[in-house]
């Protein structure tokens, strides 16, 4: 896995969406697939380049609107923020995109990759009993002040009271706020009003929000990304090798996916291609992203509300924690701020789970989208255990379906 994160890092040293570092990438990866003998497929999608872009117009425009309230002119700063607010409701619950189609946008891949002569069809004839995906991104993200360590750690300390726990997540606070801005435009366009001082501070969260991604936009600086996510890239290669033992009748996919820090693009791209050829009834997605420079964790996605995975799959690794001291401090972690790959699968019905590393003490796995995730800086070690207990929870997910014991690990 160490040889294969380094030979991208140094071939791929710019893996933004839509970019011929990403490609190449993926020439590379599909190539481990082929020589495992696995049937592959590069699949080309439209998407825009950059969250970041995205999110400074959505709260570029709240903002605009507050100094349109400040002016005097309510009606307009209503229409902006109504814009701005439901806009990103719809775009970060990924139920629907309106400003994001204003920015052009760049084509982007996913690459499919299948497991030969099993899962295809069960040995009877009839369809597969069980779909297993595992799915990782290749793309590398941008990097801005934002992801300071500090900032990091202190945007996602838990608030001293627990009603106050909404505070972590910064997206939310400045949807609503600028939600709440557009009562207070409705309000002085009504009744005429002096706002001035609680449009000040209600307008200096989307505000903030607005400087915070111009500045990653405008510094145009790309991380090389080993752990987030060349490890969940090399991870999946090495389970397609160790899952081949699976049994016949279960498909076994490894899905690496393109523009995942443009907002998981590429699985949402994908989820709704495959909606009609993967049942969310035979289906179990597993995500793998950043599996080293922290704690395993499995994620509960969700940017604005908690949009947490099925319960069965939550079993599966509580029961893993239980039974393996190694694994014994596995356990849940609420995303803050974005998302994994698991999230437009979960929004079509899919069960649907994402593993990933966090320290504790950051709030984020270390060296998070900055210029140090670099392969010298890996935690070999915890990548091994992760991938370990991705292995464990594939085999134990596939029992668990099909009321089988697979062979051990």
């Amino acid at each position: 896995m160490e040889a294969l994160i380094r030979r991208i890092v140094e071939a791929c040293p710019r893996r933004v969406a839509g970019s011929a570092s990403e490609r190449e990438a993926l020439h590379i990866l599909e190539s481990e697939y082929r020589a495992l003998g696995w049937a592959t497929e590069v699949r080309p999608f439209e998407w825009n380049q950059s969250a970041y872009t995205v999110m400074a117009l959505h709260f570029g425009l709240a903002t605009a609107g507050t100094l349109l309230l400040i002016a005097g002119a309510p009606g307009t700063a209503l229409l902006l923020h109504l814009l701005a607010g439901l806009s990103y409701i719809g775009d970060s619950t990924r139920r629907a995109y309106l400003l994001r189609g204003l920015l052009p946008s760049v084509t982007g891949h996913n690459l499919l990759a299948r497991r030969p002569d099993a899962g295809s069809q069960a040995p009877s004839g009839r369809p597969p009993r069980l779909r297993l995906v595992l799915v990782a991104h290749v793309d590398a993200a941008y990097t801005g002040w934002v992801f300071d360590p500090r900032l990091i750690r202190i945007a996602t300390r838990p608030p001293p009271f627990k009603f106050l726990n909404f505070i972590t997540k910064s997206m939310l606070v400045a949807t609503v706020a600028t939600l709440l801005l557009a009562v207070l435009d409705l309000g002085a366009w009504i009744g005429g009003g002096q706002v001035f001082w609680l449009a000040i501070i209600l307008g200096l969260v989307p505000a903030l929000t607005f400087a915070m991604n111009l500045q990653v936009v405008l510094r145009d600086e790309v991380v090389p990304g080993a752990n987030d996510n060349l490890t969940g890239c090399a991870a999946a290669v090495e389970l397609a090798g160790r899952l081949a033992d699976l049994p016949s009748d279960v498909e076994l996919w490894c899905v690496t996916t393109g523009a995942e820090e443009a907002a998981t693009g590429g699985a949402f791209r994908l989820a709704h291609q495959q909606l009609g050829r993967w049942n969310p009834a035979d289906t179990v997605v597993l995500g793998i992203d950043s599996l080293s420079n922290g704690a395993l964790r499995w994620f509960v996605e969700g940017e604005l509300l908690s949009v947490p995975p099925p319960r069965s799959m939550v079993a599966a690794c509580e029961a893993l924690a239980a039974e393996d001291a190694q694994y014994a401090q596995v356990r849940a972690f609420q995303i803050p701020s974005g998302a994994t790959d698991a999230l437009p699968f979960l929004t079509l019905g899919y069960d649907a789970l994402s593993l990933g590393c966090v320290d504790d003490d950051i709030g984020a796995p270390r060296h998070y989208h900055r210029p140090s995730d670099t392969p010298d800086n890996l935690d070999y070690n915890q990548l091994d255990r992760s991938v370990d207990f991705a292995e464990r929870l594939a085999r134990r997910l596939v029992r668990d379906r099909l009321g089988e014991t697979p062979k051990a690990a």
